[in-house]
């Protein structure tokens, strides 16, 4: 009876460790200590608009950049897996699924009045998970077309922005 104790407090430690989150804050706060969060500065959204052709910048009014660095395969389906669950739980609606190369790009967005105000942008595959939480102002056929022609490039040179 007292080494299964122990091996039942391992367990319920591991099972807790890998549950999903329910919502963005779950997210943030598991990832916390192995993330950094960046407020993606004005001049930095303007750059990336003048920069690349991705037209979701040009909606953009803030945003915060989430990255885990030198993730691995597992580590980046794990977030990501997360990341879907936590988008779910805030009821965001899934704009999009994108596989490009190696890499997926996830958009998922709040909606009210006829308006999405608010749109998270999950990206892995690279060496890099890339979490674009931001707050626009467009409608869905907007959104639509802008992320149409998304390229994972264009995402990537925000990290680059932010070094």
């Amino acid at each position: 009876m007292k080494k299964i104790i122990p091996i039942l407090g391992l367990a319920l430690f591991t099972l807790a460790s890998c549950a999903s989150v329910n919502s963005m804050n779950e997210f943030y706060d598991k990832y916390d200590k192995q993330a950094t969060v960046i407020p993606l500065p004005k001049f930095a959204v303007n750059l990336a608009k003048r920069t690349t052709d991705a037209k979701i910048f040009e909606y953009i009014k803030s945003a915060k950049v989430f990255v885990i660095t030198d993730a691995g395969k597992g580590k980046q389906n794990s977030v990501m897996k997360n990341l879907a669950s936590a988008t779910k739980g805030d009821k965001y609606e899934q704009a999009v699924k994108v596989k490009i190369k190696n890499s997926n790009v996830n958009a998922s967005f709040l909606e009210s009045n006829g308006k999405v105000n608010n749109l998270i942008l999950g990206v892995n595959g690279l060496k890099n998970v890339l979490v674009i939480d931001s707050k626009v102002d467009l409608t869905r056929a907007q959104l639509d077309e802008a992320l149409e022609n998304i390229d994972l490039s264009d995402l990537e040179g925000i990290t680059d922005i932010l070094k």
